[in-house]
């Protein structure tokens, strides 16, 4: 209790009350923004994706970008492509021998790290839309072959 002046007859209180129950509405309503989210994804230049209607939030996955001339998992250069091919030498039973070992290195510490399998397996593939799906097919065949056997393909939104 405090005082005003120096006549000690009235009293001035505070009532926190109301800061609080305001205070805690404010946090609720950031964690529940902060929570429902959906991820960015920041596109790699030289990539134009397909267009489709149907939409679905990006979880937060290990990435495959087929962009025109590269080949990345997770930021890390794999191989180039040239003429929308990959060199044959890379190529082990129409799987890419370099991307199935590193996705092979990420599911076994998707192993080792997480509880969850649900999400253990899945993969997002983020792929110039000017590819053909032979090539697709072969990455899609060196995930398998790593264990990512669910996919989800990156889209721009059709306006």
């Amino acid at each position: 209790m405090a005082s005003v002046g120096g006549d000690q007859s009235e009293v001035v209180s505070l009532n926190i009350m109301p800061m609080l129950d305001v205070f805690s509405i404010l946090i609720l309503f950031l964690l529940m923004n902060f929570s429902t989210d959906p991820v960015s994804h920041d596109l790699t230049k030289g990539i134009d994706l397909p267009d489709s209607i149907v939409l679905e939030s990006l979880d937060e996955l290990p990435t495959i970008v087929l962009s025109k001339d590269e080949l990345i998992v997770n930021d890390k250069k794999i191989a180039d492509v040239s003429h929308g091919k990959i060199a044959g030498a890379l190529r082990t039973q129409g799987a890419i021998a370099p991307l199935f070992q590193e996705l092979r290195k990420m599911a076994d510490a998707n192993r080792r790290f997480t509880k969850d399998d649900s999400k253990a397996n899945i993969i997002t593939l983020e792929v110039d839309k000017t590819h053909k799906f032979d090539l697709i097919k072969s990455i899609m065949l060196s995930a398998q072959q790593a264990e990512f056997i669910r996919f989800k393909l990156m889209v721009s939104k059709q306006i």
